[in-house]
């Protein structure tokens, strides 16, 4: 349900829980007995959510590096306010932010990581043995893990525009001591948003690049 491409809010929640179940259905032959009485059952599914949960939630987390990258892209051209209707989330959001993310999505499918991902969840079984503690050290570590990836990894995708802004307005800063009369702001507005837009251009690819391998190795990973 929190899978990235098919957890998303824009997909139907028939067509996830049915996703959900149909993946339950075909896991369940690899998957030991779970005690029969009620509260060592109750115990196992409680177990099981949690790492679900935790799973699902660091791919989630790691997804949010696009967004990390398309808000600060926003930041350092002038276009954190243009806001655009985001279909995965169902609400408005930044533009740039909504585009990376689009493309993230699109990206899972067409690498086929979605199939990393499934075959992930059957690997999990045979790290978290049905019954097994829930290692509550490891998920922290996991998470936190996953958070620094996923700000790392958009300061990535973002640091050329951060160097090119920062250098652009060195040289509007000494235009506007050498022309004082020239009115900067209005100049420097339109060729902040171009050249950010040209170098996201040449760089995105190197940076999904980047994105996808972390995620990939996520995915064939896990906890393991």
């Amino acid at each position: 349900m929190l899978m990235p491409g098919l957890g998303e809010a824009a997909v139907p929640a028939r067509a996830r829980l049915g996703f959900a179940l149909l993946l339950s259905v075909m896991l369940a032959p690899a998957v030991a007995p779970a005690p029969s009485d009620i509260w060592g059952a109750s115990g196992v599914l409680i177990s099981e959510i949690a790492v679900g949960i935790v799973l699902g939630g660091v791919a989630r987390i790691l997804m949010t590096g696009l967004a990390t990258a398309g808000q600060i892209f926003g930041l350092e051209t002038g276009l954190s306010f243009a806001q655009v209707a985001d279909p995965t989330q169902t609400q408005a959001g930044q533009i740039i932010a909504v585009f990376l993310g689009l493309m993230g999505t699109v990206l899972v499918f067409a690498t086929n990581l979605h199939h990393v991902f499934i075959r992930g969840i059957a690997d999990s079984y045979q790290v978290f043995a049905v019954g097994k503690p829930f290692p509550v050290a490891d998920a922290a570590d996991f998470a936190l893990e996953a958070f620094s990836d996923a700000f790392r990894i958009g300061l990535q995708i973002a640091a050329p525009v951060v160097v090119a802004g920062f250098v652009f307005r060195i040289g509007l800063g000494v235009l506007a001591r050498l022309a004082p009369s020239i009115q900067v702001f209005f100049v420097a507005m339109p060729l902040n948003i171009l050249g950010g837009f040209i170098i996201l251009t040449l760089g995105l690819s190197s940076g999904m690049l980047v994105w996808l391998d972390r995620l990939q190795s996520f995915g064939a990973a896990g906890w393991r």
